[in-house]
């Protein structure tokens, strides 16, 4: 017989008691160009499944141990093996027998013996639905992730932010965030100056420049324009005020536009506040960040301020003097 190549990204498996049923239905299917695995008991098949994913499972109901319909049960109250079809094979044609088998949540059944062609269009339809499946679902998953970035920069939309740091401050209520607001420096004036196509391109660009200095459990969001904002999951502060700074200075010595034979150098003032010290509930945290960032623009911009800085003015030596307007850092 010809071989038919039905490629799968996982192999088909088996289940009998009986190993000459196994032979037989492997023999079937190998013929037919599927990957196959084998297992005689329900057990072993609950075993696989923990380190073998599976496109499509032929289970026999009868077998010793645990059951077919328990064996489904189990596999389709697991997550990660719940969308496996299930062909039940029985040779039983008792209604109440296969009703057991749906109820468990096979997809489908088979009596045996049953001819070669059925079964081969049984495999074929629940693999062919399963493929779909997760086609799909990967689709709505993509779909999904676009649906919370922003065009142009490639980081994060507002609607992210909201979720994603409400559920991080319940999720993780002992562990320190800190919030940076993030504004580019007389951004007007690069528009003005080189036209608003090139300054979304800056935008971009600046995104860019922040997106690997960000910890692999951070990420940033586009606020609206040329505003940022970044979230920095177990950083306090200090460590919050800090790598705020790394970016402030990366961007300040950045040359933006190089592409577009143009040489633009833009700053970035930059506000910090930090759970929990600084703010308890995730509204107060983002209005305290902006509020820092005023300040830093107040301070003559370029600059990181801290919240903490603004309302516990006397306490700032534990920060570092931070920003390019700042004496210390120009004295460097």
């Amino acid at each position: 017989m010809k071989r038919t190549d039905h490629t799968t990204d996982n192999p088909i498996i088996v289940v009998d008691d009986n190993p000459v049923v196994v032979k037989l239905l492997e023999s079937m299917l190998v013929r037919q160009g599927y990957a196959v695995l084998t297992a005689n008991s329900g057990q072993e098949l609950l075993d696989m499944l923990v380190t073998t994913p599976a496109d499509l499972i032929l289970l026999d109901i009868d077998m010793p141990g645990i059951t077919g319909i328990e064996t489904c049960k189990r596999i389709k109250a697991n997550p990660v093996t719940s969308n496996i079809p299930i062909l039940i094979v029985t040779a039983s044609n008792d209604k109440e027998h296969i009703i057991s088998g749906f109820t468990a949540g096979a997809q489908d059944y088979i009596i045996k013996p049953s001819t070669k062609e059925e079964l081969l269009a049984r495999v074929r339809t629940h693999l062919a639905l399963h493929q779909t499946q997760l086609a799909l679902k990967a689709s709505q998953e993509m779909y999904r992730k676009l649906s919370f970035l922003d065009d142009l920069t490639g980081l994060y939309n507002t609607r992210y932010l909201y979720q994603a740091l409400q559920h991080q401050m319940a999720e993780h209520p002992q562990q320190p965030l800190s919030i940076v607001f993030i504004d580019i420096d007389a951004f007007k004036h690069v528009v003005d100056t080189y036209g608003h196509l090139n300054g979304s391109r800056a935008i971009a660009e600046l995104a860019e420049v922040i997106r690997p200095l960000l910890p692999e459990d951070s990420f940033g969001v586009s606020y609206g324009g040329d505003e940022f904002v970044l979230v920095l999951p177990s950083h306090d502060r200090l460590s919050g005020t800090v790598r705020a700074e790394e970016i402030r200075a990366a961007i300040a010595a950045h040359h933006f536009l190089r592409e577009q034979q143009l040489d633009v150098r833009l700053t970035i003032s930059c506000g910090v506040a930090s759970y929990p010290n600084d703010a308890e509930t995730m509204v107060d945290l983002l209005g305290n960040a902006d509020h820092a960032l005023f300040e830093s623009k107040r301070r003559g911009k370029n600059t990181v301020v801290s919240f903490a800085e603004i309302i516990q003015p006397e306490q700032s030596d534990e920060f570092l003097p931070l920003g390019g307007n700042n004496a210390l850092a120009n004295n460097k």
